[in-house]
């Protein structure tokens, strides 16, 4: 069956008044969502992209959520000019949402001279 084929039959089975729900992986979980039938298809052949679509992310930031499990990890460099793998304070277990904002937004560990709400410290982006 080919995906106009598919979107159509779902389509079909929506306004009749089906629908249909997939469990998507998420902190803590599955969370319940009706899937759109182009998001139906997507999870017939790439599940990350439908999943990402059905929270908002994109398919790279989806597999980056859900493998940090939400933490939103520290801006700063290490001295030897590795991303730092620290948490910024209070940015774990974040729903996609949330993640994606404070992601976008930075923010320091306590080490790289963080506020306690993660915004930069005296320290800033140098680190130690």
């Amino acid at each position: 069956m080919d995906k106009a084929d598919f979107v159509a039959v779902v389509a079909a089975l929506q306004n009749a008044g089906c629908r249909l729900v997939v469990g998507v992986p998420s902190l803590g979980g599955l969370s319940s969502r009706t899937l759109s039938p182009e998001q139906a298809y997507l999870l017939t052949t790439d599940r990350p992209a439908a999943f990402a679509s059905l929270l908002g992310l994109t398919r790279p930031e989806y597999l980056e959520w859900h493998e940090s499990q939400g933490t939103v990890y520290c801006s700063a460099l290490t001295k030897e000019g590795a991303p730092c793998r620290n948490t910024v304070a209070g940015a774990t277990w974040l729903c996609p949402e949330e993640w994606k904002a404070r992601r976008a937004a930075g923010g320091f560990c306590a080490a790289h001279g963080a506020q306690e709400d993660g915004s930069p410290g005296r320290m800033g982006n140098d680190g130690f």
